[in-house]
């Protein structure tokens, strides 16, 4: 009996393995699919005019900092609301930026942790070199 049990185990152990490779994959790739309409909203609005080039700082605070040391909500009021008195202005009103507020926030998190690099994380973005 014992010995039986091992067998099926050993024949079901590939399979089971086999099914789950491809579920990691899916669950890479959407997270860079998000990855990417992250960046590409924050290309769109212009956030590097402030936030600097890869956006860690230069007229604006760091984003990346912002995303890494603040609270998720304080991140949402902050784009949605904006800071008048600092110049931030609100972008609530901005359709594409409220349909992919997580997906900004996804991304400016990654880069802060070093998950991803500056720029498209989407495979197939062109390779550009500094």
């Amino acid at each position: 009996m014992k010995g039986a049990t091992l067998r099926c185990l050993a024949a079901i152990l590939p399979i089971i393995c086999g099914l789950a490779v491809p579920a990691s994959r899916a669950d890479e790739a959407d997270k860079m699919a998000e990855f990417s309409r992250g960046w590409a909203t924050l290309r769109a609005m212009d956030c590097a005019r402030c936030h600097g080039r890869d956006l860690d700082g230069w007229a604006a605070p760091s984003l990346l900092a912002a995303a890494r040391d603040s609270p998720r909500e304080r991140f949402t009021r902050w784009v949605l609301d904006g800071d008048i008195a600092r110049g931030m202005p609100p972008y609530r009103s901005q359709p594409l930026v409220t349909a992919q507020i997580d997906a900004m926030y996804a991304y400016l998190l990654a880069r802060a942790l070093g998950e991803i690099g500056p720029g498209d994380p989407s495979p197939a973005a062109p390779v550009t070199k500094p």
